[in-house]
């Protein structure tokens, strides 16, 4: 009688735990879209703050070469115009690179995620419980019985923190992942600023220096 009343308290567990894994992993995959829905959040925010800095800076460059001074080399002054919106194409095929890397980085981090996590739900659904009964007699030697089920506790107990574990350290290493491309986006589009800025600075120089122009005060 021993025996059954063991494996009747082994039993309760033994589901809890199967149902804690496998709604678990399934959290797990609900919690890796989420951060994606905020990664892609955080990334669209920074892309309109990055465009629109770069459309203002255009917008200052044109309402300078637009407002210039009779004295001014027109010829020169339209040859700027022409840079001007040449350094702007060629922003945009900077943020377009900056943001295809960041996609192909999503792409294989996504990949590698859900690879991780397409747990095989068979390895708890049928883990065993009444193997314990496998070679034994329970008249003649209930005590063998007895010593197997305190072991199947304990195996139950280290197959449900195994899991558990595991798939929270895969999510956590996706969300450092996210992090990096995150910041890599970032690294960038300022680098894709500071190029046209140095563009916008050239062309600021050369309306003075050869168009024979002057900075406009707005």
């Amino acid at each position: 009688m021993e025996v059954v009343q063991r494996l009747k308290d082994i039993e309760p567990k033994h589901a809890e735990i199967k149902r804690r894994v496998i709604n678990f992993v399934y959290s797990a995959k609900l919690n890796v879209v989420e951060r994606m829905d905020e990664f892609y959040i955080q990334l669209f925010t920074e892309k309109e703050g990055s465009l629109t800095g770069s459309i203002v800076l255009e917008d200052e460059m044109l309402y300078h070469l637009d407002h210039q001074v009779e004295s001014a080399e027109r010829s020169c002054i339209d040859t700027l115009r022409n840079i001007v919106d040449s350094n702007m194409n060629v922003a945009g095929v900077g943020y377009t690179n900056c943001i295809n890397s960041v996609q192909e980085g999503l792409e294989r981090e996504l990949e590698r995620v859900l690879k991780l996590l397409q747990f095989d739900e068979s390895k708890i659904l049928y883990q065993r419980l009444l193997d314990v009964f496998e070679g034994e007699n329970i008249i003649y030697d209930p005590e063998r019985i007895l010593a197997k089920l305190k072991d199947k506790g304990f195996e139950i107990d280290a197959m449900g923190s195994d899991c558990l574990s595991g798939v929270f350290e895969i999510v956590e290493k996706f969300a450092a992942a996210l992090d990096d491309l995150r910041n890599a986006y970032q690294t960038c589009l300022t680098k894709n600023e500071s190029i046209l800025k140095i563009a916008y600075a050239s062309t600021m120089s050369q309306l003075t220096n050869i168009c024979l122009g002057t900075i406009i005060n707005n």
